[in-house]
């Protein structure tokens, strides 16, 4: 259940993070981490493909380009980070860490870029202390990123160092100009998970209307009201519980802790 959590916030998270400002220049290919190459061809398919990632096509051709430039320079940072880009777009996250991890290696410490879809990969490929400790860097490195603190928080509800996750999601929001659905949802789950459930009431509810249909959400949900129901006898939220404890489709989803309460 933890894991198709994780799996459900990754997802979400690598859809959004580069919409942000203050990686666009990266990512349209006006600039690099490390030392370009000096020969023509390469320089001119290293563009092309970064322009076929843009148009979502040829991403095959646009690979074996960044592999024809590592094999000339296997020095270059970027080509590895764009090989392993053009595989997470063909859902082959095992290889994509590989050649991510090449990227973050050669680049000594100076990509958020490298380290934010390194750690984020590896956490779909369940290599979970490796995501981690790329979190963990992503703090020390760029404290001014909330991606690090909200990757620890992440990682937290697998590893299961609840108070180190709150601690850091807690960062998080505060980093964020304006609310955060995704920072808050994970808030909620790790107060439930930390036994803070009347906490985690006021996300939960700021949420249900984004999250109604979400089966990990609804479950968690329906526990914290349960838990403050029973301390407060409160037949209603009881019955308020139930009905979201209800509207999970996938009860499997739920741990087995989770549906003694109501099953």
């Amino acid at each position: 259940m933890k894991k198709l959590f994780v799996l459900i916030v990754c997802i979400s998270t690598l859809s959004n993070i580069y919409s942000q400002s203050n990686y666009s220049d990266y990512f349209e290919g006006k600039r690099t981490y490390c030392p370009k190459p000096t020969d023509e061809r390469s320089l001119k398919i290293f563009d092309l493909g970064i322009e076929c990632i843009h148009r979502n096509q040829r991403l095959g051709a646009a690979f074996d380009f960044f592999a024809e430039v590592i094999e000339k320079d296997n020095n270059f940072c970027d080509a590895y980070f764009w090989a392993g880009y053009t595989l997470r777009l063909s859902n082959m996250n095992k290889e994509a860490v590989i050649f991510f991890a090449a990227a973050d290696s050669l680049a000594q410490n100076k990509s958020l870029e490298f380290k934010q879809n390194l750690a984020t990969t590896s956490m779909l490929v369940g290599a979970d202390k490796y995501a981690r400790k790329k979190f963990v860097e992503i703090t020390e490195y760029f404290p001014y990123s909330p991606d690090g603190y909200y990757g620890i928080a992440l990682t937290s509800t697998i590893l299961g160092d609840i108070d180190y996750g709150l601690e850091n999601i807690h960062i998080a929001e505060k980093m964020h100009y304006k609310p955060n659905v995704d920072a808050q949802f994970l808030k909620a789950v790790l107060l439930t998970l930390n036994g803070k459930y009347k906490e985690s009431l006021d996300y939960y509810d700021k949420l249900q209307n984004r999250f109604s249909k979400n089966d990990y959400f609804n479950g968690h949900f329906a526990l914290s009201l349960y838990e403050v129901a029973i301390l407060n006898d409160d037949k209603k939220m009881l019955k308020r519980a139930k009905r979201h404890y209800g509207m999970v489709k996938n009860k499997n989803q739920l741990s087995e802790e989770l549906k003694t309460r109501f099953e």
